[in-house]
């Protein structure tokens, strides 16, 4: 699962990196603002897509010496990042199409222009697609989230040209300069709504909050079902999602009648615990005590 992993980054990285020199040595050659804001997205793809990959590297090297509950900040601390970058670049682009669209717009090269949003709306695609189909990875749902911007922007500019080759020649002619910087505006400013989800759902990993309700739900139950079944005095949960592993801090209060009294049984409640959480695809670190002494779950 790692090597398919690595493999679709490093197809992000290179993907990113043809798209940044066609983006910007086209955007300036057809005096496009929209296809040199492609190119600068993807060159700042590049640089995040390199970080997303050296990440996922550094976080597959076990160092438990330095790191003796993992790594797994590593990945929401890098998609934060990635989050933002992309938010203030999509902030400078509103205010760089705002400026051009009140100073007369610009004269596009419509031929050139029209080729790249093609090809670039099919490659971005296939890109998007590959990425897509892993939804265990936040990396790489980062990655999928970045192509698919990609994705729409191109369309974006398919549509947006083809709309002023269109217009050429017409009484319209005269809105063809400012339908680049329009584009513009329209695609930065939708952009801005995916960075938000990324760092609303990672930022909750860095400061160790719950996980999904859904997954949080199904472990108190499974929880709450124990303590009935063993007839524990109490059972004290705490819960957090950092990557891929969920970690879950259980506190057993036991009485007099509680079923637990030797440590093969408390073994056994775990392992139980265990297999009734088996379907649920991320990694579990579970750390369950046993007390009859209630000071020490504080």
């Amino acid at each position: 699962m790692r090597r398919t992993e690595s493999r679709l980054l490093q197809l992000s990285v290179w993907g990113a990196l043809g798209f940044a020199v066609i983006g910007l040595v086209l955007g300036l050659v057809t005096a496009s603002q929209m296809i040199f804001f492609d190119g600068a997205y993807s060159l700042i793809s590049l640089a995040l897509s390199l970080m997303a990959f050296l990440a996922f590297r550094y976080a597959g090297k076990e160092d438990t010496r330095r790191f003796p509950y993992g790594k797994e900040t590593i990945e929401p601390l890098v998609v934060v990042i990635k989050a933002i970058v992309i938010s203030l670049m999509c902030f400078v682009a509103i205010v760089s199409s705002v400026t051009e669209f009140f100073t007369g717009g610009s004269e596009v090269v419509l031929g050139p222009a029209l080729a790249y949003a093609l090809l670039s709306t099919v490659v971005c695609f296939v890109i998007f697609s590959m990425m897509k189909r892993k939804k265990d990875s936040e990396l790489l749902k980062a990655e999928s989230a970045q192509w698919m911007m990609d994705t729409l922007l191109s369309v974006v500019i398919l549509i947006g040209f083809f709309i002023a080759w269109l217009l050429q020649g017409t009484t319209w002619a005269f809105l063809v300069p400012y339908i680049d910087p329009l584009m513009v505006l329209l695609a930065a400013g939708y952009f801005l709504t995916v960075p938000y989800g990324l760092i609303k759902t990672n930022g909750r990993e860095l400061l160790r909050m719950t996980p999904a309700n859904d997954i949080q739900e199904r472990i108190v139950a499974e929880v709450q079902s124990l303590k009935q079944t063993y007839r524990m005095e109490n059972a004290i949960l705490r819960t957090s999602k950092i990557g891929r592993t969920i970690y879950m801090e259980i506190d057993v209060i036991l009485n007099e009648n509680s079923k637990v009294t030797t440590v093969k049984e408390m073994d056994l409640v775990r392992e139980e615990l265990d297999k009734r959480l088996s379907d649920i695809p991320e990694e579990k670190w579970v750390t369950m005590s046993f007390t009859m002494d209630e000071k020490w779950t504080a």
